[in-house]
C-alpha cells in the first residue's frame, strides 16, 4: 500500500472517529453512566406514549408503503403502461418534497379552510394526529418502497418460472402468491426495515401535524424536553429515549439484513422493455388518482397560499401576488438560507472528499469495509446522532454553524462513500495500468486517470449529498442557535407563529431548491448509465 493510501486511511480513521465514533461514545458514557434513570424516565407515562405513537406510526407506514410500492412496482414492471414516463414522474416527484413540506401541503390541501375544504365543502378528519402522520408519511415512502422493489425484480426475478406456473393452470393471482412474492421477499423484507427505521427517525411530519394535537413521537418528545425543559428528568428521558430509539432501529435493521438478499441472482424479467401485456384501465386510474391526490393536490394547494395576498382569500387571479416570497426572504429569513447552503456545499464536500479517501483503499473488500463502518453513522437516527454530537462538542462549538456541520458529515458520509466505492468496483483497472507502465506514479495516475472516470460518480455524489443536507431538520432543529438556523428550521418556526402564506412561500423556494438541485443528478445518471452500455 502507498504512502498516500496510508495516510489518507489514518485521516479517515480519526475523522471517524472524531465525528461519529466520539458523539456515540460520549451519549452512551453519559446514558450509562447514570445508571437505570435515563430507562426509568423514558418509560414513565410521556416516554411510554412517545414511543407507542412512533412504534405504532412506523409499523402503519410500513405496512401501507410497502404493498403500495409492490402495487406499483407489479404495474409498471408486468405490463405496457401508457405515458409510462409521466407516470414514473409522478410517483417519484415525492421522493424530492421534504416531508415536512409534504405536511405543510396536505394541511393546505385537506385541513380545515384548505384547498378542498373551499372547493367541495369537505375536509379530512383527523389530518391533525396519528390519521394524518401515516398518510403524509406513507405517501411520502411509496416511492422508495417502489425503487427498491423494482430494483429486485430487476435482479432476482425469474420470468421462465412465472411463466411456468402460468402454463401449467396457475392463475394470476396464485403466481404471485407461489413464484414472484417468494423471490422478493428478501427485497419486501429490506425495504420494510429501511421504511420502518425512517419512519422512527422522522421528525418534520409528527411536528407539523402531531403537536397540534397533543400526538407525541420520540424524536418530537426528545425535541421537546431539550428545548423546553430544564429539569434533570427531562434530561434523562432524552438520553433513555435516544438510546431505546437506537435499539429499536439497529434491531430493525439488523434482522432484515438477516432476511435480505444474500446473493445476486439476475434474471430477464418482463420489464416495461419486455412485457406484452397492456395494463389495466382500473390500476392506471388508481395509480392517477394516488398521485393526483397525494402530490400533485398538496404541492399546488401550496403554491396557491404562497401566491394569494391573504389567508382567507380566495385564490383567484385577482387576489394572486408574488409579494409574499418578498416578505419571506427578510432580515430573518435570509441567514437562515444563506446558512442552509453554506452547510449543504460543505458537507458535500467534505463527504466526497471522505468518500473518495475510504474508495482508495486497496481492493474491494476493504472498500466494502470501510463503506459498511462509516454507514454506521447514516443508520444511526437523526436525532441521537444531534444529541451525541451535543454533548461531545456542545460546550465548545453549541449554536454554532460548525457542531451542525459535523453531524451533517457524520449522518450523510455514507451517501457519497458508497457511491464512490461502487464506481471505483466497476472500473477498469487497464486504463490505471497503463499510466504506471508509461511512468507515472500513484498520484499522478490517480489525479489524470482515475479522477476524470469516475468525475461523474463523484460530481453525483456530491449533489446527493447537497440535497439531503438543504433540506435536513430532524439535527437541525436540536444543535442551530440563534444564528445558525437552517432554511427547514426557519420554515418550522415561522409555521408555529402562525404566518401560512409565508411558510408556504419559504415552503416553496426551498422545494424549488430541491428539484433544481435534483435535475443535474438525473442528466449525470442518464449519461453515466449511456457511457455503462456504450
Amino acid at each position: 500500500m502507498g504512502a498516500g493510501r496510508v495516510l489518507a486511511l489514518l485521516a479517515v480513521a480519526a475523522i471517524f472517529g472524531v465525528v461519529i465514533a466520539w458523539p456515540l461514545t460520549r451519549l452512551a458514557i453519559e446514558a450509562l453512566g447514570s445508571g437505570t434513570a435515563p430507562f426509568i424516565a423514558a418509560l414513565g407515562p410521556e416516554g411510554v406514549d412517545a414511543i407507542r405513537n412512533s412504534l405504532l406510526v412506523a409499523l402503519t407506514v410500513t405496512a401501507l408503503a410497502v404493498t403500495g410500492g409492490f402495487a406499483l412496482a407489479l404495474l409498471t414492471e408486468h405490463a405496457r403502461v401508457p405515458s409510462r414516463s409521466f407516470l414514473l414522474a409522478g410517483i417519484l416527484l415525492p421522493l424530492l418534497v421534504p416531508d415536512f413540506v409534504s405536511a405543510l401541503g396536505w394541511t393546505r390541501a385537506f385541513g380545515p379552510a384548505g384547498l378542498i375544504d373551499r372547493l367541495t365543502g369537505v375536509e379530512l378528519p383527523g389530518l391533525y394526529g396519528p390519521v394524518g402522520i401515516v398518510l403524509v408519511l406513507a405517501s411520502g415512502a411509496v416511492p422508495l418502497a417502489y425503487l427498491l422493489i423494482v430494483a429486485g425484480m430487476r435482479t432476482r426475478a425469474e420470468p421462465d418460472l412465472e411463466r411456468a406456473a402460468r402454463m401449467s393452470g396457475a392463475d394470476g393471482a396464485m403466481a404471485l402468491r407461489t413464484v414472484t412474492l417468494p423471490l422478493l421477499w428478501p427485497v419486501i423484507a429490506a425495504a420494510g426495515g429501511l421504511i420502518f427505521a425512517t419512519t422512527m427517525n422522522t421528525f418534520g411530519t409528527p411536528a407539523v401535524l402531531g403537536r397540534p394535537a397533543g400526538f407525541a413521537t420520540m424524536t418530537t418528545r426528545i425535541y421537546s424536553d431539550l428545548a423546553f425543559s430544564s429539569t434533570d428528568a427531562a434530561f434523562e428521558r432524552v438520553l433513555g429515549l435516544a438510546l431505546l430509539l437506537v435499539a429499536v432501529v439497529v434491531l430493525v435493521v439488523v434482522l432484515t439484513d438477516r432476511l435480505g438478499p444474500r446473493r445476486t441472482e439476475r434474471g430477464s424479467i418482463a420489464g416495461p422493455r419486455g412485457a406484452t401485456r397492456p395494463a389495466g384501465r382500473l390500476p392506471i386510474a388508481l395509480t392517477w388518482t394516488f398521485i393526483v391526490l397525494t402530490v400533485v393536490v398538496p404541492l399546488l394547494a401550496l403554491v396557491l397560499t404562497a401566491l394569494t395576498r391573504a389567508v382567507g382569500l380566495p385564490p383567484l387571479p385577482e387576489n394572486l401576488t408574488f409579494a409574499n416570497f418578498g416578505r419571506a426572504i427578510d432580515s430573518r429569513t435570509m441567514p437562515a438560507l444563506v446558512n442552509s447552503l453554506l452547510l449543504a456545499g460543505g458537507t458535500a464536500l467534505a463527504c466526497v472528499a471522505l468518500g473518495a479517501a475510504v474508495a482508495i483503499a486497496p481492493g474491494q473488500r476493504w472498500r466494502r469495509r470501510g463503506s459498511g463502518i462509516v454507514s454506521l453513522g447514516f443508520a444511526v437516527p437523526g436525532s441521537v446522532l444531534a444529541i451525541g454530537v451535543l454533548l461531545a462538542f456542545g460546550r465548545s462549538l453549541r449554536d454554532s454553524l460548525l457542531i451542525i456541520l459535523i453531524a451533517y458529515v457524520a449522518k450523510l458520509w455514507a451517501l457519497a462513500a458508497r457511491p464512490i466505492a461502487a464506481a471505483l468496483d466497476r472500473l477498469s483497472a487497464s486504463a490505471v495500468h497503463a499510466a504506471r507502465i508509461h511512468g507515472a506514479d500513484g498520484p499522478t495516475a490517480l489525479r489524470t486517470v482515475t479522477v476524470p472516470l469516475i468525475s461523474p460518480t463523484l460530481i453525483a455524489a456530491g449533489l446527493l449529498v447537497f440535497v439531503f443536507a438543504l433540506h435536513e431538520v430532524t439535527i437541525s432543529i436540536l444543535l442551530y442557535g440563534p444564528s445558525s438556523a437552517t432554511l427547514a428550521v426557519a420554515i418550522l418556526n415561522v409555521q408555529q407563529l402562525g404566518d401560512p402564506t409565508v411558510t408556504t412561500a419559504l415552503s416553496v423556494l426551498l422545494t424549488l431548491l430541491v428539484m433544481l438541485c435534483a435535475i443535474p443528478l438525473f442528466v449525470l445518471r442518464r449519461w453515466w448509465s449511456a457511457s455503462l452500455t456504450a
